[in-house]
């Protein structure tokens, strides 16, 4: 456990410590998913959002955005923790089958085969909220872990305030920041109006490129359409 805080601690600003958090919460809770949100305001940021399996990577990313994005506010159980949570942290266990949003139920917990829950809440500029969850196949969370959950939030909390203000400052969000070079390249050619011939063209691109590049960039993105990416970028230029 020792090295894993370490790598946790040594990776603050980077982009290695979502993956970093990732492996501390499976070592100390055996959690399968995790994902971190900085609130501000009404405003939810992603600041992590991670799986031990890669191949729930995109299911953990996606369901993030989807809650931040759509879900945040509808979540009552977390708005109201968070309220609480000004003069003393909260760490609550929430089961899948307690969220009464079936939408936000569906999109962010069955689609991923998620059973519960284990959430750390701090108020503050930014808020925090940290979740660790477990999938079906794995089980719920038996009490030694959510023991352990709750003994380390104190310093879990610090890093991932620290983290927070390190990635607010380093630079603007980036709507693309998840995306690799080229899905970024073509979701930023197709918000700008550009029809599919002519991004393979400036790309030098197959035009069954463009199309896969630019179905994976709306399934990270959490998305459907040009309109629903226009409106991302727009909201994170602003």
């Amino acid at each position: 456990m020792p090295d894993n805080l370490a790598d946790l601690i040594l990776t603050l600003g980077e982009p290695g410590f979502g993956p970093a958090l990732m492996r501390l919460l499976r070592h100390e809770c055996g959690a399968d998913l995790c994902s971190v949100f900085a609130i501000e305001g009404d405003s939810a940021r992603v600041l992590v959002a991670e799986s031990a399996d890669p191949e729930a990577s995109a299911f953990a990313r996606i369901a993030s955005l989807r809650y931040a994005q759509r879900y945040w506010r509808r979540d009552t159980s977390a708005v109201t923790a968070l309220g609480r949570a000004h003069r003393a942290m909260q760490v609550l266990k929430r089961p899948a089958q307690g969220i009464r949003d079936i939408d936000y139920r569906h999109e962010c917990y069955t689609e991923g085969a998620v059973l519960e829950r284990l959430s750390l809440y701090r108020a503050g500029a930014p808020g925090i909220i940290a979740n660790a969850y477990r999938a079906r196949d794995t089980g719920p969370f038996p009490p030694a872990a959510l023991r352990a959950f709750a003994e380390r939030a104190p310093v879990l909390h610090a890093a991932l305030l620290r983290h927070a203000r390190l990635v607010s400052v380093a630079a603007p969000a980036d709507p693309l920041a998840g995306l690799s070079p080229r899905e970024a390249e073509v979701a930023r050619l197709t918000a700008a109006g550009e029809d599919q011939p002519r991004i393979a063209e400036t790309l030098g691109l197959a035009p069954s490129s463009v199309i896969t590049y630019r179905r994976r960039a709306y399934a990270k993105l959490g998305i459907a359409d040009r309109h629903q990416l226009r409106r991302l970028l727009e909201a994170g230029a602003g």
